[in-house]
């Protein structure tokens, strides 16, 4: 993804929501950007902090599509900061 891309996708998202990266399997390396996964999907989502350094994933509300996808209460977390998350390719 190029930096003129990366804009047009940010100025979808809550300019007050926290962003987070994703990290690769192995925890190091580097990778092209390939997505931004944030709130313009119509999907509430948010970060919760297990360490400094480390975090979760969390859905701010379950909806009726996200339990038909397969997800349920544990997925969810209603004092979760709002997020979006960088995708990396791999």
């Amino acid at each position: 993804m190029k930096v003129k891309e990366l804009i047009e996708r940010l100025k979808l998202e809550n300019p007050e929501a926290i962003v987070i990266c994703q990290r690769d399997p192995e925890g190091n390396g580097y990778s092209p950007l390939d997505d931004v996964d944030g709130d313009s999907t119509g999907i509430l989502q948010g970060y919760v902090p297990v360490t400094t350094w480390y975090g979760e994933r969390r859905f701010c509300k379950l909806t009726p599509e996200l339990r038909a996808e397969g997800y349920n209460e544990l997925d969810v977390c209603e004092s979760a900061e709002p997020a979006i998350f960088l995708v990396p390719v791999n």
